[in-house]
């Protein structure tokens, strides 16, 4: 993950429970927490999901069936991308994040603003590397963005 990145992963709203304390604010490893258990009731098209992905950033070259990667243009300021992660038998999501290049403007205006609106006719909801969770709305991100890492490194590198 470059400096320059925000990351967000993607989970289904109806699966933010009690459940959710245990695996992200008790969460010591340094390492994100899996997400797996957050998408085992989710049943929706999983195939459109990407295809619409598609759609907002170019297929990268690697990985595979299971493991569906996206990448943007690093060169260009656009180093955006995106990860799915299916079970062996492709019938259930069980990761999904992905990541802003905040150096340009218009990653958060056209991508960002692309991959929300796919969240919210999901029905899904971001967190954050602080374990914030997120409607996917530009106004409830943009504060986060704000607070991470990456937004501290652009305004001041040193």
């Amino acid at each position: 993950m470059a400096i320059w990145q925000y990351l967000l992963m993607v989970v289904p709203e109806n699966s933010i429970d009690s459940n959710y304390q245990c695996i992200f604010k008790n969460n010591k490893t340094g390492f994100l927490p899996e997400t797996k258990s957050f998408w085992k009731n989710f049943d929706d098209d999983i195939p459109s999901i990407i295809a619409e992905l598609d759609q907002i950033i170019k297929r990268a070259n690697w990985g595979n069936d299971t493991f569906i990667n996206w990448k943007g243009d690093g060169n260009n300021e656009e180093d955006n991308d995106a990860c799915i992660c299916l079970s062996d038998d492709k019938t259930r999501i069980e990761e999904f994040q992905f990541r802003i290049d905040l150096r340009k403007a218009s990653n958060i205006t056209n991508i960002l603003q692309s991959i929300l609106k796919l969240c919210e006719i999901n029905q899904f909801v971001l967190i954050d590397l602080k374990g914030e969770i997120y409607k996917p709305k530009i106004e409830y991100i943009i504060e986060s963005i704000k607070a991470s890492n990456a937004n501290t490194f652009l305004i001041d590198p040193i």
